[in-house]
């Protein structure tokens, strides 16, 4: 055999593996990288509102509250058609909703909240209703009334008696499944947090009583019975204070769930001076909050996120009132950042991989961004209702700043 073959083998694998040395450096103490600090604290802000898509969440709202008018809820049910079947007889029912154990709001003595129902629409999707898309909703249908009523085990819950007539009614889905619709009063002047049906406790349900027909050849006793139906799907459509109601401060940037607010932060770039072969170590976005115009009991139980913009801002002016959110963002995992909650009333989000996404994107000419920087959002906090009110300018507490260490061959 000739020998040759091997010696070229061995050779190329010397070659290879000499590339392969120069392409991956393991040891970087020698390399020729020149590590960069810069910041900024040249800032624009943009706070614009939208809709608040509240579906998917543990509770459910009905009432009004500090500007905020939570008086519709949206429930579906499962399929109750069972109660049709020529074998049972049906005497009674109620729908029942419970009040959130650690809710400490006020009660009202007496219920004025009604429950509606209808033939579901197509138009129906939990986590993308809110109060700027249910023009498809009825406007007359039957209204059921409502009692608290507080269990042996100190729960209270919402009850919207049924008579058997009702409840064959409601069990006929021969067109079409029935949404329900719960309201409250005009005047009300509460808010209550109740369990929704993706609660792991306390769900919504329709608890049914009834009895089973005995035929003419059955001697037994007609047996009592109770038949349950748990909420399958809801939302509440949270209409918000507009930012034009005087609620809102414009000197502030503003992030909240109930009230739809989001805030869009373009730090100047170009000062920086970041070269497009860079490599970003390290990117700190820090954001003063200002606790005594944000309403929340604690600032710290707030958290954020942030997200890198796909389309171009051509308006910074504040208070946008949008039907839907035209400033949409990625949502892959490299475009977010972590979440964060303010330490100190300083926010501070790591956006190292955001950035190092904004500075691949530059124009041919290589001299402009095209990112016009992040997107902030709220997405975490003890309520639904808390909104944090960012400061844009230099204060006693500091000022936004953004600091970037970048590594350069």
């Amino acid at each position: 055999m000739s020998r040759f073959p091997s010696r070229v083998l061995i050779l190329f694998s010397i070659i290879l593996a000499s590339c392969e040395n120069d392409a991956f450096v393991t040891n970087l103490d020698h390399t020729s990288l020149t590590t960069h600090e810069e910041s900024t604290t040249s800032f624009r802000f943009k706070t614009y509102q939208v809709p608040p898509t509240l579906g998917g969440l543990h509770s459910v709202y009905v009432g009004k509250k500090d500007g905020i008018d939570a008086s519709r809820t949206l429930v579906e049910f499962e399929s109750h058609e069972i109660l049709r079947w020529s074998s049972i007889v049906v005497d009674s029912g109620h729908f029942q909703f419970t009040l959130d154990t650690t809710y400490a709001g006020l009660i009202p003595e007496v219920s004025g909240i009604t429950m509606g129902y209808f033939r579901r629409d197509s138009n129906f999707a939990e986590l993308e209703s809110n109060y700027s898309n249910v023009d498809w909703i009825v406007d007359d249908y039957p209204k059921l009334s409502s009692q608290f009523v507080t269990d042996s085990a100190g729960l209270t819950h919402l009850r919207f008696p049924l008579d058997s007539a009702t409840v064959e009614t409601l069990a006929d889905t021969a067109d079409g499944s029935w949404l329900y619709l719960m309201e409250s009063p005009e005047d009300a002047d509460y808010m209550l947090q109740l369990y929704a049906s993706e609660s792991p406790v306390h769900q919504p349900l329709l608890r049914t009583f009834l009895h089973r027909k005995s035929s003419e050849s059955d001697t037994s006793e007609a047996k009592d019975s109770v038949r349950v139906f748990t909420g399958r799907t809801d939302v509440t459509l949270f209409v918000p204070p507009d930012l034009s109601s005087g609620r809102f401060d414009s000197s502030f940037s503003y992030l909240g769930v109930a009230t739809g607010l989001v805030t869009i932060v373009k730090p100047d770039l170009s000062i920086l001076n970041i070269p497009k072969e860079a490599t970003i170590g390290r990117a700190k976005l820090s954001l003063p909050v200002d606790a005594e115009s944000s309403y929340a009991e604690a600032i710290d139980s707030l958290f954020f996120q942030a997200y890198a913009l796909e389309d171009t801002v051509t308006t910074w002016s504040w208070g946008e009132v949008l039907t839907a959110d035209s400033y949409e963002h990625h949502t892959a995992t490299f475009a977010r950042s972590g979440s964060a909650a303010p330490v100190g009333s300083i926010l501070k989000l790591d956006v190292t991989e955001l950035l190092q996404s904004v500075i691949s994107g530059r124009e041919d000419d290589e001299t402009e961004i095209l990112d016009l920087g992040f997107k902030l959002k709220m997405i975490n906090s003890k309520t639904v209702f808390d909104y944090a009110a960012l400061r844009s300018d230099s204060s006693a507490v500091g000022q936004p700043l953004l600091e970037v260490f970048f590594e350069v061959p």
